[in-house]
């Protein structure tokens, strides 16, 4: 059984918590650290009744004894020195996107764990791991489509104009950093992990963030990332929708088409009455992806215990913040950012 820690910051982290203490088969959740009292408290009532240590500080929990791996759902601030932090302890880690906004940061990520090979590093893309995703992953391999050669994906989240969110939203990185860079991700797992881009340019507007256009970021964006090869992944990246979280890709090969999600839905169930035809959207990620996030868990412990490659390429990691670096780039600037990437 491996030895897990979490650290909790709010819904991300409580969920991978709660999955690991009740749905991980051959994992512990043995710890679990936050400085937000109200973790804290969560903490108190949810993992400590049931033998989870729990601390205020990450630097106590590293120190649990017997502690192999961690996952990291702490403030973005924090995630690159946590990451290293962890590899030089040799433990393995999962960290929530973005381990950091730079692709140069990043860098100096993968090299330090180039130097401590024995330890998995994983960055948290987690619909990598749905089922939908999986599903026309292997359709493609197959041969279904023939070769997919554009993509169309879209993430949309309900409006929140709460001051905290307003706050997050001016250290988030800019929308295609922190939101659409899922998207960019999908691009290349249904692409290959070796599709090179080759030039980005994207639009937003600030429908409801109007404080937003002081930084060129937006609330609602479009990007286009041109492959080399002829292949072409185009993202819709929106904040403020009134129906629920909608997320959906479209693949088209040279032979057909692969949809997934394209009409927005919790289930299968409608309502018809005099009102019309009603169906119920996700509330948000935590629901739609809910069972991803165990398989992302399951994924990583197997890759520790079974001393496999992990399943998300750090250099995939890399290049998804490559081409979302292009996209706020061409949304600030109003231009084209040509890509020529050097691994």
């Amino acid at each position: 059984m491996l030895k897990i820690g979490v650290v909790c910051i709010g819904r991300m982290g409580q969920e991978h918590a709660l999955n690991i203490l009740w749905k991980i088969r051959r994992a512990n959740l043995v710890c679990a650290c936050s400085p937000a009292q109200s973790d804290l408290d969560w903490a108190e009532e949810q993992l400590v009744p049931y033998g989870v240590s729990v601390y205020p500080t990450f630097e106590e929990m590293l120190a649990f004894p017997g502690l192999e791996a961690v996952v990291i759902a702490s403030a973005t601030n924090v995630h690159k020195a946590q990451t290293l932090e962890c590899i030089r302890h040799g433990i393995h880690v999962l960290c929530e996107k973005p381990v950091t906004n730079s692709s140069d940061e990043l860098q100096e990520v993968i090299k330090e764990a180039e130097a401590y090979a024995s330890v998995k590093v994983m960055v948290g893309f987690t619909r990598r791991f749905d089922d939908q995703y999986l599903e026309a992953l292997s359709r493609i391999k197959r041969g279904a489509i023939g070769d997919p050669i554009v993509i169309r994906s879209q993430a949309c989240d309900t409006l929140n104009i709460t001051a905290m969110y307003k706050s997050y939203l001016q250290v988030s990185g800019g929308i295609f950093l922190d939101a659409t860079i899922h998207d960019i991700d999908l691009a290349l797992f249904f692409f290959g992990e070796d599709a090179q881009p080759k030039s980005a340019w994207a639009a937003g507007i600030t429908a409801h963030h109007k404080e937003l256009q002081e930084t060129g970021d937006a609330d609602n964006a479009v990007g286009i990332c041109e492959f080399h090869g002829g292949k072409l992944a185009y993202f819709y990246n929106s904040r403020t929708t009134a129906f629920g979280f909608d997320n959906q890709t479209e693949i088209f090969g040279m032979s057909g088409k692969i949809s997934i999600n394209l009409s927005s839905r919790r289930n299968k169930l409608e309502q018809h009455d005099s009102n019309g035809i009603t169906i119920e959207p996700n509330t948000g990620w935590a629901e739609r992806y809910s069972e991803a996030f165990v398989c992302e868990i399951n994924s990583f412990t197997e890759a520790i215990l079974e001393n496999k490659p992990i399943p998300v390429p750090l250099k995939s990691a890399w290049k998804s913040l490559r081409i979302a670096e292009a996209l706020q780039q061409s949304l600030r600037t109003g231009k084209r950012v040509e890509l020529n990437l050097k691994e």
